[in-house]
């Protein structure tokens, strides 16, 4: 997750919040942070071997919200015997409700991701010291119509999902770029706005300050004491 910035935000204070660089066109820069992402959903219907998991992001949507949520960048989830009872451990030892069902597994770990999208997002905010106006989710990850939803309640801003085929279009971009099909990035963008149906999410709904406060605890290194987040 990160902003576009013509030029590289590498202060002390963005080494401290573990954020990088990344090169781009025009000699712009991705200013970027990485986020666990969908590994935690990919073992658990690995380890329950489910294959629809369309079915399993509806029955999540229809679970308790803000039950139980972890940090999904321990490094614990980065690779454990057992995803599912890694998530459930997690819970159990900071005194939040164990997500007995997989659909309260799947939940657990999208509002988990929504809330980690937040802090990020306050992170950005802070080093460009300035509000963000929207999100854009791009690539496989923005067909999750629940995840999109979350995280446009968890950051209180506007989510624009799409295109799918981001890295594919970028690819595309750069070689017409390159061949004067295409000027300046700007114009490509243009294109591909013109060309492709973006999806909207807008904040319907907002994240308990009981679970914020939860969520910050865990970022801590603090455990809860026998108390659920909401």
């Amino acid at each position: 997750m990160g902003i576009e910035s013509e030029i590289p935000i590498a202060s002390g204070e963005a080494l401290r919040m573990n954020f990088t660089n990344e090169g781009g066109l025009e000699g712009r820069f991705r200013v970027l942070k990485n986020i666990m992402g969908m590994w935690p959903i990919q073992r658990i219907c690995e380890e329950h071997q489910i294959s629809d998991l369309a079915a399993l992001v509806i029955e999540a949507g229809e679970a308790r919200p803000w039950r139980s949520v972890i940090d999904v960048n321990d490094p614990e989830f980065l690779n454990p015997d057992s995803m599912t009872e890694s998530v459930r451990a997690y819970c159990r030892n900071s005194g939040q409700p164990e997500p007995e069902s997989l659909a309260k597994l799947a939940r657990c770990v999208y509002d988990s991701l929504a809330l980690s999208y937040r802090k990020v997002k306050e992170e950005l905010e802070a080093l460009r010291g300035r509000k963000l106006a929207a999100i854009r989710i791009v690539g496989g990850g923005c067909q999750n119509r629940l995840l999109n939803q979350l995280c446009a309640d968890a950051c209180g801003l506007q989510v624009i999902a799409g295109p799918v085929e981001a890295s594919a279009l970028g690819n595309l971009s750069a070689q017409m770029m390159a061949l004067g099909a295409i000027g300046t990035l700007d114009e490509a963008r243009i294109l591909i706005r013109a060309s492709l149906e973006m999806q909207e999410f807008r904040p319907s709904s907002t994240v308990p300050n009981r679970v914020i406060d939860c969520f910050e605890e865990l970022l801590a290194g603090k455990q809860m004491k026998g108390e659920p987040c909401a």
